[in-house]
């Protein structure tokens, strides 16, 4: 049996959100009825319960949607002492503080909308800048990371439930049966940089990872890895036999960053056991993020 899946950046912290907001919402409802799962990485993610009203393509559709704050362990410490210490009043403080982190999340989405790019180049090769930044607007660069993380989207007739686990970075995952096997996929974003200290980061993630799918027959790993194909990180991956499905299809990586002129190739489809890649294809422009997004159909 087919399994239509896509793996997209679309990135939250990065020049004119606002439009590229719209033009993703575009993009995605053209592919939601013909797509089983959707997984998205540095997605915008409100803190109360309106993802309909970011992502308008869910409108009227009955896709199950699981997001995953890239702090969400934190939020969940948060809400589990509110209910320690104001049992009484939990419901009512987290109503207001709610509403209050959306009107943050509107203002921090204006503010990268025209200086996201910027902030991005002065974090990467002016930390120290960055960190007085910071200093004097903790509420802009500091809160951003309240709002983005991963957000994966699963047809209806797959029945699971997505889960996170903490890798260094958050990953989301989820264990269904199709076609009458058991399948793991896991949603990535490993840590960026071409430092040595974030290649090392990003190995010790695909690490933890390898170790986290080491008893699962059938694997699927996708995203935005943050490394080049000849990387340690990624030749780790086929060390352990996962197959890289764009190269296998197109006999070569399709390069997926930056969107408009492509240069690299740093998010992949990896599949292991009883899969086997069909169809591998890049979509997106800079209209809607700085990454290509990858349509793959996979055979169980």
């Amino acid at each position: 049996m087919e399994l239509n899946l896509i793996s997209w950046n679309v990135n939250f912290i990065h020049d004119n959100w606002s439009n590229r907001l719209i033009n993703i919402n575009n993009k995605l409802e053209k592919e939601i009825e013909k797509s089983d799962i959707i997984c998205l990485q540095e997605a915008t993610l409100p803190f109360s319960d309106i993802f309909t009203n970011i992502y308008k393509f869910l409108k009227g559709t009955d896709v199950k949607y699981f997001p995953s704050q890239e702090l969400f362990a934190e939020k969940e410490y948060f809400y589990k002492t509110l209910q320690e210490y104001f049992p009484k009043y939990k419901e009512f403080i987290v109503y207001v503080f709610e509403k209050l982190m959306d009107k943050a999340l509107y203002i921090i989405g204006k503010f990268y909308s025209y200086f996201g790019e910027d902030i991005k180049k002065i974090y990467f090769e002016h930390p120290f800048i960055m960190i007085i930044l910071v200093l004097m607007c903790p509420l802009l660069f500091c809160g951003q990371w309240a709002f983005f993380g991963m957000l994966t989207l699963v047809n209806k007739k797959i029945k699971t439930n997505v889960k996170c686990k903490y890798i260094g970075r958050t990953i989301q995952y989820m264990d269904f049966v199709y076609n009458n096997k058991n399948i793991t996929l896991v949603n990535i974003h490993l840590s960026p940089g071409s430092s040595l200290a974030q290649q090392k980061k990003r190995y010790e993630q695909i690490l933890k990872i390898l170790d986290f799918v080491k008893n699962k027959k059938n694997v699927i790993l996708c995203g935005d890895f943050n490394a080049i194909y000849k990387s340690k990180e990624i030749q780790l991956l086929k060390k352990h036999k996962f197959v890289n499905c764009g190269k296998k299809i197109h006999k070569k990586n399709l390069k997926t960053f930056p969107s408009d002129k492509p240069r690299k190739c740093i998010d992949y489809f990896f599949v292991k056991g009883n899969i086997k890649p069909k169809n591998y294809e890049l979509f997106g422009t800079y209209k809607e993020t700085d990454h290509k997004g990858i349509k793959c159909t996979v055979i169980i």
